[in-house]
């Protein structure tokens, strides 16, 4: 996660110092992370760029910055069978092109640390939205989505200590550690003040498996002494056999890898 923040934060400086044009050249365009074809009557160019979204309606010769998103991280654009258009931008989250206004709605801002990279919509259920985020990994969304989970299907308890720790979870942690473990939501806050620590992602795509238990059970228990965003949980009435239910919890989300992986092993899987 912190190498993506570097690069965001580098890709929004770049951005800041570029003026919104009325109209640009195609070389003049912030550095394209991805593009599609909007259909209609008259189509229309989408590029998601490092500056933003911008489009074209004389096939790519000439572009406009669309207002949502200006200056901020634009990492995947796609097209779906049925017309509809979706987009990435980083802080912002999933966006669906409002074909009438031309503008873009926000349909989900809870990726935590995920950013997008591609997206595609199932033909047999129109409702399935099927994503790659930046770190490889497939997720899922069945309702358009509003909501999404990993590709194997929603989380589910394997045992009562993962049950509670989940409980417990979503009660202390979930706020700043986001829905199952993902990391906390980039903000623009996030991305410019470089003394600002995002709350990192608990599953397997960042660094807790790096960790063994016992050192878990005592960052939840006392603390990070790195920032006050990590407060001493047995302050707040968590006990050590919660910290344990809670690390149940957390290991839950890795994969086999991290779990064969976990703690001074790491080194011989990276």
């Amino acid at each position: 996660m912190y190498k993506t923040k570097i690069l965001l934060v580098a890709i929004l400086a770049l951005a800041a110092f570029s003026p919104q044009a009325a109209e640009i050249s195609l070389d003049a365009l912030p550095a394209i992370n991805d593009f599609a074809i909007a259909g209609g009557e008259t189509e229309q160019y989408i590029a998601a760029t490092n500056g933003g979204l911008y489009h074209s309606h004389d096939r790519g010769q000439n572009w406009r910055a669309h207002k949502t998103g200006f200056g901020l991280p634009a990492t995947m654009v796609a097209t779906t069978q049925e017309g509809a258009v979706y987009a990435f931008v980083v802080t912002l989250g999933l966006l669906k092109l409002d074909g009438e206004t031309n503008q873009w709605q926000a349909i989900n801002n809870h990726f935590g640390s995920q950013v997008l990279r591609q997206l595609n919509v199932s033909r047999l259920n129109p409702s399935r939205l099927v994503a790659r985020n930046h770190y490889g990994k497939l997720i899922v969304s069945d309702n358009h989505g509003e909501d999404w989970h990993k590709l194997s299907g929603p989380y589910q308890p394997n045992s009562e200590a993962e049950k509670r720790g989940r409980e417990l979870y979503v009660e202390k942690c979930q706020s700043c550690h986001g829905i199952d473990g993902i990391g906390e939501t980039y903000t623009k806050q996030a991305l410019t003040d470089q003394n600002y620590l995002m709350a990192p992602a608990l599953d397997e795509s960042a660094h807790a498996w790096h960790h063994t238990d016992e050192q878990l059970v005592e960052t939840i228990l006392e603390g990070s002494p790195r920032t006050p965003r990590m407060p001493a949980g047995k302050s707040s009435g968590v006990s050590a056999v919660d910290a344990r239910d809670l690390v149940a919890y957390i290991k839950s989300l890795w994969t086999q890898r991290e779990l064969d992986c976990q703690g001074p092993k790491h080194m011989e899987c990276m």
